[in-house]
């Protein structure tokens, strides 16, 4: 089967789960109804508030972040070789969490831009320390996945601290810290879209050079690709996506995990096809699971990190018992 056909089939089901999110839900909205909103929006009746500005922009930002994510995740698998590369698994999505905390508990009296901005700066900074730590101690996959997990647990309970001091509603302490786009927004959109099609076409660019860092540092500086200058590139454009998905959904764990890997399996090992095909399947990984969070006992919403971790953890457990 080619590459084409494959593509087609996973914007097809990318395109059902749009419908899916615009036309299913607790609402006496009929499909005609939803359809007039879409053609004819007025911005004046209940259909066109509830299609306009509540599912329309949540199917958008929820698929935004979903691609962040899983760019994100490939790039970490492939710029640092451990096949448990996740933003959030690694605690890059910790650092925007302690910012984003403490504007929420009100340490920071920020905007939404600023917020925005400190989340990607926080995060970047978390990517360049585990950057600065694989080139440097030259780790291994498990022990990077240790470090990285216990930085996650770190940042999360400071976050978690920060947050306890303010006055947090505990519906906002959940849709941060496990995941929700109840609050999604056209502005929350066009911040996490633009940040995501500027990474997505330098890693595009990028992405040849990850054929020789995959074979081993030593082996990329003999053919003349600097590995060191290469990572640090690719996992800054990881803190950048990591802190623009943690500000539009909160934390998502096994996103970035999973997508790479499924990827390998339907369409290739090739770097290119790698940042396509999981900037693809993030979007319908997370786009899929914020439905069923939200449709599975409506009007009751479930975090969408729970739907992502159930399919992400036996995950991650079957590639822990596959490791020599």
């Amino acid at each position: 089967m080619s590459y084409w056909i494959k593509y087609t089939y996973l914007l097809t089901l990318l395109v059902l789960l749009i419908a899916i999110g615009l036309f299913a839900g607790p609402s006496d909205l009929s499909p005609k109804d939803i359809i007039n909103s879409l053609i004819w929006s007025d911005n004046q009746g209940s259909s066109d508030t509830i299609v306009w500005s509540i599912r329309l922009p949540r199917v958008a930002v929820s698929l935004v972040t979903g691609a962040c994510l899983g760019l994100a995740g490939v790039l970490i698998q492939l710029s640092t070789r451990s096949t448990f590369g996740d933003p959030n698994l690694f605690g890059i999505g910790g650092g925007a969490t302690i910012f984003i905390g403490a504007a929420m508990a009100g340490v920071m009296a920020i905007g939404p831009l600023g917020i925005f901005s400190g989340s990607i700066a926080a995060s970047t900074i978390v990517a360049l320390l585990l950057s600065k730590l694989v080139s440097s101690k030259d780790l291994s996959p498990i022990k990077l996945a240790i470090i990285g997990i216990a930085i996650g647990a770190l940042t999360v309970s400071v976050g978690t601290s920060v947050i306890s001091h303010g006055r947090v509603f505990p519906t906002q302490v959940i849709g941060l810290l496990a995941g929700s786009f109840t609050a999604s927004t056209w502005e929350i959109f066009w911040y996490s879209l633009v940040t995501l099609a500027t990474c997505f076409v330098v890693a595009i660019k990028m992405s040849k050079k990850f054929y020789p860092i995959m074979l081993g540092d030593t082996v990329s500086r003999s053919l003349g690709v600097n590995a060191i200058r290469t990572r640090t590139i690719a996992m800054t454009i990881v803190g950048i996506l990591t802190g623009t998905a943690v500000y539009a959904g909160g934390l998502i764990a096994f996103v970035g995990l999973i997508s790479p890997h499924i990827t390998r399996r339907l369409l290739s090992n090739s770097p290119l096809h790698l940042v396509i095909g999981s900037t693809t399947l993030g979007a319908i990984a997370t786009l899929g699971s914020d439905q069923l969070a939200r449709l599975l006992f409506a009007p009751t919403e479930l975090p969408v990190g729970m739907m992502t971790t159930i399919v992400g953890a036996p995950l991650m457990i079957y590639l822990a018992l596959k490791m020599k």
